[in-house]
């Protein structure tokens, strides 16, 4: 125990300065602090090294394993910015800072104990992205999860695997760790994470001074749509009426009663476990007046909601189109507005907006809505799979 301790405390401590070639970014130096917080945001910034300037332009250091056009494509279409990719030389980061240096560095040392090199076979399991949940790191699917690992892992007794996954999540800012699986293909969209060291799923943790708090091996909680959270918590909602169709643990819900400072928000869900966690997060942010769940198939809930509504949120993915009718009809007869997520190709955006809206039109029309249906904006959120963008739509309903 004592060795890993101290393997531990040397690889989280600083080291000298090294320079060596980086893939980087190279944008204006007044446009720097833009587009570094959205390569954060998107997981793309690598903080192994040190952004640098280089005459007029800022040099900042990107992941190997993102693809340029990719990067391109986010940037065009979030801050209408055109940027170059190089190789230069950087200084690295101090590893006290940089969990992802910290976590190789803790991997290869740990190798050495028990295997003999060349580690080919291990490496590239090692987890490039994460999710930190209060003191639960939440690891991909995809690590640690080889032959090679699995085997090795069997071969050493329970307290030393144990040893290993603790200090897997100290070095990636935690204290307790699970590795996810796929999301069950259920009614429910259960999740299905594997908890690898700590007793429970249970998290607590704020998000945009928002308190979460539900069970990880229960339900599914993405942190990569933290544009979209902001974006929606920002928006006014003073004095309106919002009904979520897809509430799950209060994803949005809590950001629309809290930031947005809508009037009343009515949560639909009907996973018992999501219902649990938004339980809880109503009433240790003080919302239990603000927020009203309603339990069960949203096909039977909505109903119940019609005419009620300034605006309705469908935050399910990869489409919300089921209840596209049932949320025209809990607008009230005056309209108001619908924010539709959805997943769309890259190459098919306008063409789905458009006919997004025919779509909503034609129920409007069925429906005796005499409204002017338009869209506001197309917020596209992030990369969804390769060429399949997570977008959402803002729509306007109006009376003609």
């Amino acid at each position: 125990m004592f060795k890993v301790v101290a393997l531990l405390a040397s690889i989280m401590s600083d080291s000298k300065d090294l320079f060596v070639k980086a893939k980087v970014v190279l944008c204006l130096r007044r446009k720097g602090e833009a587009v570094y917080q959205l390569l954060e945001e998107k997981g793309m910034f690598d903080s192994t090294w040190k952004p640098q300037t280089v005459g007029e332009m800022l040099a900042l250091p990107i992941r190997v394993d993102v693809q340029e056009k990719e990067i391109r494509e986010i940037l065009l279409s979030t801050l209408k910015l055109e940027i170059q990719f190089d190789e230069i030389s950087l200084t690295r980061a101090a590893l006290s800072k940089n969990p992802h240096d910290r976590l190789c560095r803790l991997v290869k040392s740990w190798l050495s104990q028990h295997i003999a090199e060349p580690y080919d076979a291990y490496l590239p399991f090692i987890p490039q992205k994460w999710q930190l949940l209060g003191d639960l790191v939440v690891v991909p699917e995809t690590a640690f999860i080889s032959e090679q690992w699995l085997n090795l892992l069997n071969q050493i007794s329970l307290n030393e695997r144990e040893t290993f996954w603790h200090h897997v999540a100290q070095a990636l800012g935690g204290d307790r760790l699970a590795r996810q699986h796929p999301i069950a293909k259920d009614q429910h969209r259960t999740s299905q994470t594997e908890m690898l060291f700590g007793t429970d799923g249970w998290v607590e943790f704020l998000d945009h001074g928002v308190q979460f708090g539900f069970d990880a091996t229960k339900v599914m909680f993405s942190s990569g749509n933290v544009t979209e959270r902001r974006r929606i918590g920002v928006m006014d909602m003073q004095g309106e009426v919002v009904v979520d169709a897809y509430a799950g643990v209060g994803y949005y819900t809590l950001h629309m009663a809290s930031r947005s400072r809508a009037k009343h928000v009515h949560a639909c869900e009907i996973n018992p476990d999501s219902i649990a966690g938004l339980k809880w997060a109503c009433e240790a942010n003080g919302f239990n007046k603000k927020v009203t769940i309603h339990q069960g198939d949203n096909q039977e809930t909505l109903p119940k909601l019609y005419g009620q509504a300034d605006r309705c949120h469908l935050g399910l993915l990869p489409s919300s189109e089921a209840v596209w009718e049932h949320a025209l009809l809990c607008l009230k007869p005056g309209g108001g507005w619908l924010h539709i997520h959805m997943n769309v190709h890259k190459k098919e955006l306008e063409q789905w907006k458009q006919s997004t809206l025919e779509t909503l039109n034609h129920l409007a029309q069925r429906n005796g809505r005499q409204w002017s249906i338009t869209a506001n904006h197309l917020e596209q959120v992030k990369w969804f799979s390769p060429h399949v963008w997570h977008v959402v739509l803002d729509v306007e309903c109006q009376n003609l």
